[in-house]
């Protein structure tokens, strides 16, 4: 396949100059000392659709530049353009954040990012649709799809013209090549983008990566689900279990798991407790493993609050109050007081009764119309409800967490995109993946390692984050660091150990594949099995 011919499509638009000012970062950055004295922003424009350009139809996209040395320099290796994942939060800090995190890179290197068509300072697409509340969460899904599928402006809200936003960035900042690292999403998008703009990109790093053998991102968020369930069967009770002497439910991880699904098990308890796990931001704890004493604390309180009340009635109906009640005792030394206030603030909002009237209201999920956009999930509600019937049955935190409650919006929504499939001209890859991650499931990042013609995977061993770099250990950075300042790629796989959790010295073994039925395999684990990094799944 041959390279677009960005300067052709952009027409006009390819000869725009950038105005570099001050950034203004709509989310703090990480870590909050980041240096920004070399970082300036941004905003281009881009063609809404670059199928069909047309240089008066265009869409405004925010870069920002971390600038270190000119690309004419004989010193000078890459820049590198990184995207966060999601598509959900803005991508702009992350040019000084990297930075932050790559002192090695900083004297050779330049550093690009930027808020993807439909998120932060870029142009905001959406679309209104009508809602009647007699349909239900369904119904609303189906009104949304069935409305916004055909949108004229939110078809251009799609990987592959991201893709092609990025190599025009590129060909502004007047760089024969950039070197590509993205997370999460940003693999898929990754891939998407080493396939058409191959010939433009030095290397990739795609950390935690989405299985991109597969037609759509159905399979990764169907993949979640398991992977879910089995970190928190498997790491999380192991963990409180090892810490009986804090959280004081026992050594017996089964026990453990049995005690918190009969705690949560009533609808009125389940509920409280999906509420729970969102307002105390353990959903994020999760994927962010360092968060794992928010999870136990949870634990601790859905089963303090059923066992406690066991055989009464609250003078305190609801679970939106039992939830309150439950996250206003979690230690504030595990959960900052502010966050706690945030999250009782979320809950107080749950008690306000819905309204009943049909209205119009306005879809803005870019990360919905790209999941949708780029690949068509299987459509009709009948497969997804027997799906998530049949899924619940296995993954009870999934269920909980109401990931299963109603068919997912990409079942109505069709579309003809597809990834276009690498060729042997795919850019050198480093794929990094955590064993355990819950949200681009291990597997995956297999697949995908697999699947590229020039990869190598680094497995980080009994490690349950999702996006893993930089990981602070030699055997995880340093041969990415390498990698990125030109050397070779790593000859072989590596799997590498893994942190110990907070508050533990040791990494302990927290292990089953996604692959096999839970007919088949052991739900649960040694919680005092010392690690021993052996092979990667294959």
């Amino acid at each position: 396949m041959q390279t677009p011919d960005i300067v052709s499509l952009a027409d006009s638009l390819a000869d725009q100059t950038l105005a570099w000012e001050t950034c203004e970062f709509e989310i703090p950055l990480d870590p909050p000392t980041a240096d920004v004295s070399n970082v300036e922003c941004a905003t281009i424009e881009v063609p809404k659709d670059w199928r069909n350009v047309n240089p008066a139809d265009t869409w405004d996209l925010r870069i920002s530049q971390a600038k270190n040395i000119d690309a004419t320099d004989p010193a000078y290796n890459t820049t590198l353009l990184i995207h966060p994942g999601g598509p959900v939060s803005p991508g702009l800090p992350l040019a000084a954040e990297r930075q932050a995190g790559t002192l090695e890179l900083r004297p050779t290197t330049n550093y690009v990012s930027f808020d993807q068509r439909g998120i932060g300072q870029s142009s905001i697409v959406t679309c209104d649709y009508e809602y009647d509340p007699a349909g239900g969460v369904a119904g609303e899904q189906e009104s949304i799809a069935r409305a916004c599928s055909n949108d004229v402006d939110v078809k251009t809200i799609t990987s592959e013209q991201t893709a092609y936003d990025m190599d025009f960035i590129r060909h502004l900042l007047n760089l024969p090549t950039v070197t590509y690292m993205g997370s999460s999403y940003g693999t898929w998008l990754g891939a998407w983008y080493g396939s058409l703009f191959s010939e433009n990109i030095d290397r990739m790093v795609l950390d935690s990566a989405i299985d991109i053998t597969q037609p759509a991102i159905q399979q990764n968020m169907n993949a979640q689900h398991v992977a879910y369930d089995r970190q928190f069967r498997l790491h999380a009770m192991n963990y409180i279990a090892r810490n009986d002497a804090t959280y004081g439910l026992g050594s017996d991880p089964e026990a453990i798991w049995d005690r918190y699904f009969a705690a949560s098990a009533a609808p009125e308890q389940a509920s409280a407790a999906q509420m729970l796990w969102y307002a105390s931001n353990a959903v994020i704890a999760i994927s962010k493993n360092v968060g794992y004493p928010v999870i136990g604390e949870l634990v601790k309180q859905v089963i303090a609050e059923s066992e406690a009340s066991a055989g009464t009635t609250s003078t305190e109906a609801g679970p939106a109050a039992a939830a309150i009640r439950m996250l206003d005792k979690f230690d504030p030394t595990v959960l900052n007081p502010a966050v706690i206030a945030a999250g009782r603030a979320q809950l107080e909002l749950q008690l306000v009764p819905p309204t009943d009237k049909a209205e119009t209201r306005t879809f803005a999920s870019t990360v919905d119309m790209i999941y949708c956009n780029d690949g068509e999930w299987t459509q009709g509600a009948d497969f997804w409800n027997e799906y998530n019937t049949k899924t619940a049955k296995n993954e009870p935190l999934t269920a909980q967490l109401g990931r299963l409650d109603v068919p997912p919006l990409c079942a109505w929504w069709p579309t003809e995109q597809k990834m276009p499939s690498p060729t042997q001209k795919f850019p050198e890859t480093i794929v990094l993946q955590s064993e355990l991650d819950p949200l681009t499931p291990y597997e995956s990042g297999v697949a995908t390692a697999a699947a590229l013609p020039n990869a190598t995977l680094i497995a980080v061993d009994n490690e349950g984050t999702h996006g893993v770099f930089p990981y602070g250990t030699t055997e995880v950075d340093q041969p990415i660091i390498d990698f990125l300042l030109g050397g070779e790629r790593p000859p072989q796989n590596i799997n590498a150990p893994g942190h110990p959790l907070p508050g533990e010295s040791s990494v302990f073994e927290s292990w089953v594949p996604l692959t096999e039925s839970h007919d088949d395999v052991p739900r649960f684990t040694s919680p005092s099995e010392a690690a021993e990094a052996g092979t990667p799944v294959s």
